[in-house]
C-alpha cells in the first residue's frame, strides 16, 4: 500500500484508533485498493468472510438479494465508511449481506487475518472496536424501528431532515429513486406519492434529484410525527 491518501484514510478509522504505528504498518502492507464498476459485487451473502472493506470513493449498497432478483437496500455507504467487518470475530463466519457497488467505487480491502494479528497486540484498539460494534448494533436497532413503526411520509421526512445541512435549503440526492425507495422499504411508486404529497403541502419542491425545502418547520413536524 503506497497511496498516501488511502493510508491517511485508513489511519483515521476507529478500527485503528490507539494502535501502534508498527502494527498499523503491518496491516497496511497487505491492503489492496480495488476499483469496481457500478453493479459489481464486493462480496456476496453466504461467502466466507476473509476481508473487510473501506470505501475510498463512490457508494456501496449493503443489500439482501432474493432468488427472484429483488434487491432490498439496507444501508448506503460512502467515503470512509466500513463494511464486512462484523463476521471477522467469529471463526468461519460468512458475510450476512451482499455488498454492491452503486457507482464506480474504489475500496481498500483489508485482510481479516492481518488485522486480527495486530488487534491482539492492541488492547486500546480492542475497546474502540467494541464501541464501534455497539454503535453499529444501535444503528441497526434504530433502523428496524424506523422501517417498521413509521409510515412512508415519516420515513422520507426523517431522511431528508438528516441530510439537510444547518443553513442549506437544498438536498442533492446521490442515489436513484429506486435505491432510495428500497432503503426506505417502500416501492418507487410509494416514494413518488410521498414526495408529491409533501410538495402539494408546500413542504418541499422536487426537480430531478434536487429537493428544495420550502418549509423547514413543517419538514421537522413530519419527521417528528412518529415520536
Amino acid at each position: 500500500m503506497s497511496d498516501p491518501s488511502v493510508i491517511e484514510l485508513l489511519r483515521r478509522q476507529v478500527l485503528f484508533a490507539g494502535m501502534a504505528d508498527t502494527h498499523i504498518e503491518q496491516v497496511l502492507w497487505g491492503v489492496r485498493v480495488e476499483t469496481l464498476a457500478a453493479g459489481e459485487r464486493l462480496y456476496e451473502r453466504g461467502k466466507l468472510a476473509r476481508h473487510f472493506f473501506v470505501v475510498v470513493e463512490g457508494r456501496v449498497n449493503l443489500a439482501l438479494c432474493s432468488r427472484t432478483g429483488e434487491v432490498k437496500v439496507l444501508e448506503i455507504l460512502r467515503h470512509g465508511q466500513v463494511c464486512g467487518e462484523l463476521p471477522m470475530f467469529t471463526e468461519g463466519a460468512r458475510y450476512p449481506v451482499t455488498a454492491i457497488a452503486a457507482t464506480t467505487v474504489r475500496v481498500a480491502r483489508v485482510a481479516n487475518r492481518d488485522y486480527l494479528a495486530a488487534l491482539r497486540e492492541s488492547p486500546d484498539t480492542c475497546l474502540r472496536m467494541i464501541e464501534h460494534l455497539a454503535q453499529r448494533l444501535g444503528r441497526h436497532i434504530h433502523q428496524i424501528e424506523f422501517m417498521t413503526l413509521e409510515n412512508a411520509t415519516h420515513r422520507l421526512a426523517r431522511v431528508l431532515e438528516r441530510r439537510l445541512l444547518d443553513e442549506a435549503v437544498e438536498i442533492e440526492l446521490a442515489e436513484s429513486r429506486q435505491e432510495l425507495a428500497s432503503f426506505l422499504s417502500m416501492t418507487p411508486e410509494t416514494l413518488s406519492r410521498a414526495l408529491r404529497a409533501m410538495a402539494d403541502a408546500g413542504v418541499i419542491a422536487v426537480r430531478g434529484r434536487t429537493v428544495r425545502v420550502l418549509d423547514r418547520a413543517s419538514l421537522q413536524r413530519h419527521a417528528d410525527a412518529a415520536d
